[in-house]
């Protein structure tokens, strides 16, 4: 209240001093002035406040406090100070209490993180994991550290996602997995892991092959096809690309490829190879040729007529051939001998038709031996008339027959051994010009009959029971 109001009070107060008993209307506005001014007073009394005035007791925390005016100045500062003095304590209170709860809170998350970083290094070291156990399992192709990291996590193999994916990041170890089958320990620590799923040396799913003398590349790849190695198609195509040329000198050096029908015909080295399911083309071949360059340009043996041992690279040049010829000629002797001691003697029949050249006339007078006349090549790259397709078989005739084309065949016509190899750079010294065979039967092994003459072949032929005495 103002100090005018409370003046006017104190004024009516004093100068009212009537009986208010002796007029009826006076008595009533009195009455009711006295009771309102009585009102206003006992108001102040109890909470210190005039219509509506705050009371300075009244802790209020939005907002600074009003002195009622009814106050002096000394007791609104007085007021005031106890009120910031109240508020300074609830603050320091507010505060202890925020800081115990945030200490709580950071020890709380600090043994949450603690905990799970030790569970983290634990199975970075395999610490706890499973001894003496293992868990196949199979690595798609091109797999990403995502993928890789789920099913190595699905198996048990590693207990925490996020830390092995966060160690492959760091170790830039997240490509360069190998697909396929693994027989993965549960004890590896991380880097042991990696390491492991990377090689290929590691690998279960291993198919074992055996190609044996005289396949051909088709044989090849319906064989690496058969057991899920790779494509047979596929496989064909890139044994007529030029995607090993720059690694092996022998297959860039080949310089009649466009006449070929397979360029890696004969280069593709009978042995027993190992090799991974799905496994890259790239590298199946590549096993092939490298088998190659070793046995024929690597392996040196002791041969009569040379000082020191020698390769049969070496030997084929002292007799003035390119390895391209001797490997063809190879491929002709392992298709046609009956076993190793007769490839010896065709070969030297088909090296004495080829010294016939260009002519083709033996020393005994008789022509025509420029054609080597060999069965095997009549239907290459088909084994059989039978394997040729039906639109064509009637009237099929392979570019690489010998009854047909003078000489050697572009290329070899399947993939000899290494007994074909010494035989082609190692012919015996003989006059023959021709040879036949008898059939092997289940009591006998087939039998070589060789011949100077056409008189003295067609005898053999008879004794082989290759014709009859009607013709």
């Amino acid at each position: 209240m103002s100090e005018d109001l409370e003046k006017k009070r104190q004024e009516k107060i004093a100068n009212f001093k009537i009986d208010f008993t002796q007029s009826p209307i006076m008595t009533e506005t009195a009455a009711s002035e006295q009771s309102e001014i009585s009102s206003v007073s006992q108001q102040q009394d109890i909470d210190g406040t005039v219509f509506g005035d705050v009371n300075p007791n009244t802790d209020i925390s939005s907002g600074e406090e009003e002195i009622p005016e009814v106050y002096d100045r000394k007791t609104r500062r007085q007021k005031r100070r106890q009120v910031s003095k109240r508020r300074r304590r609830k603050a320091r209170s507010n505060r202890i209490v925020f800081r115990v709860v945030w200490i709580v809170m950071v020890i709380l998350v600090s043994i949450l993180l603690g905990e799970y970083l030790m569970l983290g290094v634990n199975d970075l070291l395999a610490v706890g994991r499973e001894e003496n156990k293992t868990v196949s399992v199979t690595i798609p192709k091109d797999a990403s550290i995502d993928r890789i990291t789920d099913i190595l996590y699905e198996n048990h193999i590693i207990n925490n996602k996020v830390f092995f994916k966060l160690y492959a990041t760091v170790t830039k170890s997240t490509g360069g997995y190998t697909q396929g089958t693994f027989d993965v320990p549960t004890n590896k620590d991380y880097q042991a892991l990696i390491n492991y799923l990377q090689s290929d040396m590691n690998r279960t799913d291993i198919v074992t092959l055996r190609f044996t003398e005289g396949l051909n590349i088709v044989q090849y790849a319906e064989l690496l096809q058969k057991n899920n190695v790779c494509n047979a198609d596929d496989f064909l195509d890139i044994c007529n690309s030029n995607q090993f040329d720059e690694d092996y000198e022998f297959i860039k050096s080949i310089a009649n490829a466009k006449d070929r029908y397979y360029k890696l015909e004969g280069y593709l080295f009978p042995d027993t190879y190992d090799f991974y399911v799905g496994e890259d083309l790239d590298s199946v071949v590549r096993k092939f040729l490298a088998n190659y360059r070793r046995k024929v340009y690597q392996t040196k043996t002791k041969v009569k007529g040379f000082d020191k041992k020698v390769t049969i690279e070496q030997r084929a040049e002292k007799l003035g051939m390119s390895m391209e010829e001797v490997l063809t000629l190879a491929s002709l002797i392992q298709a046609e001998a009956a076993n190793e001691r007769d490839m010896y003697v065709v070969s030297s029949i088909m090296h004495n038709r080829l010294d016939t050249l260009p002519d083709g006339v033996s020393y005994f007078g008789e022509a025509g031996l420029k054609f080597l006349q060999l069965d095997s090549t009549l239907f290459y790259p088909y084994t059989t008339q039978a394997e040729v397709p039906v639109s064509m078989r009637s009237s099929y005739v392979s570019k690489y027959s010998t009854y047909d084309y003078e000489g050697l065949p572009a290329g070899p016509i399947c993939n000899p051994g290494v007994a074909a190899l010494e035989a082609a750079v190692s012919p015996d010294d003989t006059n023959y010009f021709y040879f036949c065979h008898k059939a092997a039967t289940d009591d006998e092994p087939a039998e070589a009959y060789y011949a100077s003459t056409m008189n003295e072949h067609i005898y053999n032929q008879y004794l082989a029971g290759l014709i009859s005495d009607d013709e």
